[in-house]
């Protein structure tokens, strides 16, 4: 489903490229997305399958769905839901999975429930959005929604990693400080720490890839961010790790092989080491916020 194939379903100019709709139509049966959305759900539930895994969407629940994916959903007859959807220029300026760390996070869980303190944090972005979008003789609308999105997401980023109980605020300033521009080593090495970090915690590795000696890495890392290659790889595992524990259902010790700990006890040290709570101690903390 491109963005004109979502403006035609649901009644909407396409030659914007943000659209706000609530309640609006997606297709039956699965499609893939070429653009992003984001799905905010308020009322009853809704079977969502995402790259072939099944998720549950219920009051208060989000979800962002990027070019790419492949989408199926089953909602009942009671789901209310808000659709907010960035195509063309648009999502590429705005540049989704560089303003929004917790991408990462929502990569393995893609639904996340909203608390009600931050849900009304969640309306007030989307209400502002809509009345920007109303202003179409505004010079300024696309700066206005760029604003407003980067807002919005970051906002929601911090918010998730103040749920898990992240710590890690360095790494937050990092990502979403950081200039990404792909022909640089240190981008380079973000990137492949996003993707391999939760199975990989050795610099070497990352140093092997980039074809760099550890330590001269290690020192360019440092210098350019302030901050080493190897506190960047424990500070993603452990934010993965705290995603499995908050969002999932598996026990410590799969969710210990499953990140290729040793053992369970190492799993355990390296948590603890990294946010002071056992991984048990830190599932029953969730969310108390």
């Amino acid at each position: 489903m491109n963005y004109l194939d979502f403006c035609t379903l649901n009644g909407a100019d396409p030659s914007d490229t943000f659209t706000s709709v609530e309640n609006g139509v997606l297709p039956e049966g699965e499609f893939v997305v070429e653009f992003t959305l984001v799905v905010y759900s308020f009322q009853g539930t809704a079977a969502v399958r995402i790259d072939g895994k099944d998720y549950m969407m219920r009051r208060r629940s989000m979800s962002v769905w990027r070019p790419g994916q492949r989408i199926s959903i089953k909602p009942d007859s009671k789901f209310l839901y808000k659709i907010l959807a960035i195509g063309g220029d648009l999502g590429h300026e705005l540049n989704v999975s560089s303003v929004f760390l917790t991408l990462f996070i929502l990569d393995e869980y893609p639904v996340i429930r909203i608390t009600s303190t931050y849900n009304e944090a969640v309306s007030l972005f989307f209400g502002a959005m809509d009345k920007v979008v109303c202003f179409d003789s505004n010079p300024y609308k696309k700066d206005c929604l760029l604003s407003l999105l980067r807002a919005f997401f970051y906002s929601t980023g911090y918010y998730i990693f103040r749920s898990l109980k992240f710590s890690g605020h360095e790494l937050y300033k990092i990502t979403s400080g950081y200039p990404m521009k792909e022909d640089n080593t240190v981008t380079r090495f973000i990137r492949l720490v996003e993707e391999h970090s939760q199975t990989k915690r050795s610099l070497s590795f990352y140093a092997d890839i980039l074809d760099y000696n550890p330590k001269y890495l290690s020192a360019l890392i440092k210098r350019e961010t302030g901050y080493s290659g190897q506190s960047m790889i424990d500070q993603y595992s452990v934010l993965s790790a705290m995603a499995k524990l908050s969002y999932g259902h598996k026990s410590v010790k799969e969710i210990s092989n499953e990140m290729e700990f040793p053992s369970q006890s190492d799993f355990g040290k390296f948590f603890k080491r990294m946010t002071g709570f056992s991984p048990l101690a830190y599932r029953k903390t969730r969310f108390n916020v």
